[in-house]
């Protein structure tokens, strides 16, 4: 009987991760789910900061920012997500990261730094 509740536990926690998946699949509007006008280019710090945070919010991913019990595939779909709401002239602080923790904590500070 234990065997039988550990399994539906199981199929349970699968069936919720899948659905969580495929319910935030469609939110994007363009690419990194922000209008491009949006997107980090160094100048727009405090506007892309309000935009990421609520997207990521919207999308279920935040959690993924605050770093603690992350799903790896969810955090990674947050990571690229973050890495694809930042025009390429600012990757170079985000470049290196591999959660999404990390990418929103390299531009925590500030402004993303411009590469010219």
């Amino acid at each position: 009987m234990q065997d039988a509740v550990h399994k539906l536990k199981e199929e349970i926690a699968s069936l919720q991760t899948q659905l969580a998946m495929k319910r935030y699949s469609g939110i994007t509007s363009d690419v990194g789910g922000l209008p491009e006008s949006k997107h980090l280019d160094g100048s727009n710090y405090s506007d892309w900061k309000f935009a990421m945070k609520n997207y990521l919010v919207d999308s279920g991913l935040w959690q993924c920012v605050e770093g603690a019990n992350v799903d790896e595939e969810l955090d990674q779909r947050a990571l690229a997500k973050i890495n694809l709401s930042i025009k390429s002239c600012a990757w170079a602080e985000v470049r290196k990261a591999r959660t999404a923790k990390e990418a929103w904590d390299c531009s925590a500070d500030g402004p993303i730094l411009l590469v010219v």
